[in-house]
Parts: C-alpha cells; structure tokens; sequence
C-alpha cells in the first residue's frame, strides 16, 4: 500500500485525480485502522509483559507519525513539493517497519533487552571513572582548562580515595549486572512476575549508579554519596530476588552479588 501511494504521487507537476487519491488514501487509512487493532489485541492478551507492551506502544507510535505524515504530505496542493514530501513519508513507514522487526520474541528477552539498556548507562560511569586510577602519579599534561577529564589537582588525597572506591564499586555494579542478565537470556521458563519488578529495581540501581559517578567529583558530599551508595546495594539485592524467584539464578550470580557487596563495604569505608 505504501509502494502505491509512493508511485500515485510520483509527479508533482500534474493534476493528481481527486477519486483516485482519496481511494488510496483511504485503503492506506483502513490498512493502518487494522495494523492498530492487531497492536491492541496483542496487549490485550498481556502475555508479553509491561517491557514488551512498551516496546510494542513505542513501535507503534512510530508507524503512526509517518502514516500521518504520508496522509498529510498526499493531502498538499500540487507545486508545494507535494511528490518529494509524500515519497519521504511513504520512506518513513518503511523505515518504521524495522522496529517490529527487532521486537522481543518473549517475556524474558524483553525483561533482558531493557536491563542490557541500562546497563549501557551503567557502564558509561564505569569506564568514565576509570581515569581515576591513572591518577596520583606523574603530571597530567595537555590538557587545557575546558577539558572535562579528571586531574590530580582536582582531587585532594581524599577524595581521590573515595574517587578509586567509587570507580571500583562501579566495575562490580557491571559484573553484578552481567551475571543477573545472561541467566535471563539462557532461560526460556522464568517468570514475568518475579522478573518485572526486577527491570523497576534496575532503574532504581542505574540512577544510584549515575548519582555516585556525578557525585565525585569536588567538592564532593559524602552524605550524598552515602544515600547514593545505599540505594544501590538496596536496588541490587532486590535484582538479585527477583532473578531468583524467577529460577534464572546461578552459582555466577552469586558470586557476583558476594564480589558487588564486597565493593560496596570498601566504598563505605572510604566514605566514613
């Protein structure tokens, strides 16, 4: 349908016939009517869980813009650059096709998509922090005064301490959240209600993540990163349940969460 309406409009320099356009349009109209009723009936059942509902809504949202943009873009007076507009949109609708495509396959695959995401988030912090260990030892040079990277003499020994803590406790938050991850994507038989919850703890434990990467840098607060420090070991062992209670867990994930709280007590340490 989209191909049609891509070759109706093809030549913006003659009159298009009027019944013909608006026979097109409508067949483009009833097909996208029925695509999203198919959306609806799909979250209707509920089988897939909120991850891949999400997913699904923001697919979606996507064909719906460049249907509407290729209905509008038809629906322009000819010599407006009418033809260029709708093949552009009728582009678009194409393009938006892709995200169906790489839609989860199930309920873990999408609970394990969205915890890989943020993990991307988590991450970032990680390798961000870890210029603190190149730190203490010769001068930095090169580097001017708009330059964002970490200093010596931006840190007093202190607070380089409680940097490398950090950064240190950053790399085990990433193990942990390997080791929480891969057991979901090998197992085809857990559970979507314990593995739900788990993606709402995951959001909680990146953004405690985030807070303590912004958090070191001077003039740190310690009470902040404190607060910081907690969430995240809450969030942590809440994933870690939840995984559990699923049947995805492992002996690895274990000694993941052994090694992240381990981190989490030296970074304590340096906090005090």
């Amino acid at each position: 349908m989209t191909r049609a309406v891509g070759l109706f409009f093809r030549d913006d320099g003659e009159d298009v016939d009027d019944a013909g356009a608006r026979s097109l349009l409508a067949a483009l109209h009833d097909a996208h009517v029925a695509f999203t009723l198919e959306c609806a009936a799909v979250l209707e059942m509920n089988k897939f869980g909120t991850c891949f509902a999400d997913a699904l809504r923001a697919a979606s949202r996507g064909m719906t813009q460049a249907v509407c943009n290729a209905m509008s873009s038809a629906s322009a007076e000819t010599g407006d650059g009418r033809s260029a507009a709708t093949k552009r949109a009728v582009g678009e609708i194409w393009a938006s096709t892709e995200a169906f495509k790489a839609l989860p396959k199930s309920a873990s695959a999408a609970v394990a998509r969205e915890l890989m995401r943020m993990a991307t988030f988590v991450k970032d912090v990680s390798s961000e922090l870890e210029e603190l260990e190149e730190l203490g030892g010769a001068d930095d040079v090169g580097l001017d005064e708009d330059d964002l990277r970490f200093c010596d003499d931006d840190f007093d020994a202190s607070e380089l301490a409680i940097g490398k803590s950090i950064g240190t406790f950053a790399k085990a938050c990433l193990v942990l959240l390997k080791a929480l991850i891969v057991p979901m994507v090998k197992e085809k038989t857990t559970d979507l209600k314990a593995l739900e919850p788990c993606v709402e703890a995951c959001g909680r434990f990146r953004q405690s993540v985030e807070d303590l990467g912004a958090g070191v840098y001077p003039p740190q607060d310690t009470d902040e990163l404190k607060e910081s420090l907690a969430q995240a070991v809450k969030s942590a062992r809440e994933m870690y349940a939840c995984v559990r209670e699923a049947g995805a867990g492992d002996d690895e994930t274990k000694d993941a969460l052994d090694v992240f709280v381990a981190a989490s007590e030296v970074a304590e340490k340096a906090l005090e």
